[in-house]
């Protein structure tokens, strides 16, 4: 059973890294909120944390490696509705982020307090269901609202993601019990180290897909942009836009001022009824 757990944290270290590297370039050039980017990260502090406890810690003495792994999992209980507020149409009032905010920062001081004062086992269920419920909330919203425009392109993915994450999460629970039961020993278990893969799986495909639309330079025309009254500068803000330079490398390239790029972007956007630079390489690659 050792040899399958450390296979799996191998195969969530090749999806959690990877993803986290792409979006941290995506985020570069607009494409990418930064609360996808603290979503990957938690996810890559949690599997840390795992692995630290995975060598450190017996199952039936804990140490102070486990304070790690919880701060960790509430961490992550945090970051995923963040991220699916984000992402979906679903309005949320500021209170409601607020306090779920607070709430982990609660949480997060209980934990090596519980630690000490011989009530951990209580913090461990307690982060471990508020964890488990944070994401099915979140796989809820992703199955019952619809996604902003930037994200549309992956909302097949999303649906079918959340729907696995429904269905497997209990199954996965259900199979680590029947281990603990049969006497088997399990160190990690199987949920965390698949949660990371599915999720992080799906980032990455959809931050590959997102970084492919931009076209090689020489397929890239003012032939595009004809339609749309675009000034000579806003046409050459335009092909760099869908090159996938950033405002800066525009400013430098064109010798004006960042205010100024942001500016020509802002036209570009109203005279081409778009709202970001995906609609925008979308609409121009057609």
């Amino acid at each position: 059973m050792d040899v399958l757990e450390i296979v799996l944290l191998i195969i969530a270290y090749t999806a959690v890294i990877p993803a986290l590297f792409l979006e941290i370039i995506c985020y570069k050039r607009n494409l990418e909120a930064i609360e996808t980017i603290h979503f990957t990260g938690s996810l890559l502090i949690l599997i840390l944390s795992i692995t630290l406890t995975y060598f450190f810690t017996t199952a039936t003495s804990p140490d102070l490696t486990s304070i790690f792994l919880y701060e960790s999992m509430a961490l992550v209980a945090l970051t995923t509705p963040l991220n699916v507020f984000e992402e979906r149409s679903y309005s949320v009032k500021p209170i409601i982020k607020k306090s779920l905010i607070g709430f982990v920062g609660i949480l997060m001081i209980l934990i090596p307090v519980g630690y000490f004062i011989k009530i951990f086992t209580l913090v461990e269920y307690v982060v471990t269901i508020f964890l488990g419920t944070s994401v099915v909330f979140s796989m809820l919203i992703i199955k019952t609202t619809k996604p902003k425009i930037q994200i549309a392109h992956r909302e097949k993915i999303e649906r079918y993601l959340a729907n696995a994450f429904l269905i497997f999460i209990p199954l996965s629970f259900v199979a680590n019990y029947i281990a603990y039961s049969g006497g088997v020993n399990i160190r990690i278990g199987f949920t965390i180290p698949l949660i990371f893969i599915l999720m992080a799986g799906s980032k990455l495909w959809d931050d590959i897909q997102r970084l492919s639309l931009f076209k090689p330079i020489q397929e890239i025309t003012t032939q595009n942009l004809t339609n749309y009254a675009l000034t000579k500068r806003e046409k050459e803000v335009a092909l760099l836009l869908m090159k996938g330079n950033t405002y800066r490398q525009i400013a430098e390239q064109l010798f004006v001022s960042i205010p100024t790029v942001k500016t020509h972007t802002y036209n570009i956007y109203k005279k081409c009824n778009v709202h970001n630079r995906i609609e925008l390489i979308t609409l121009l690659n057609n």
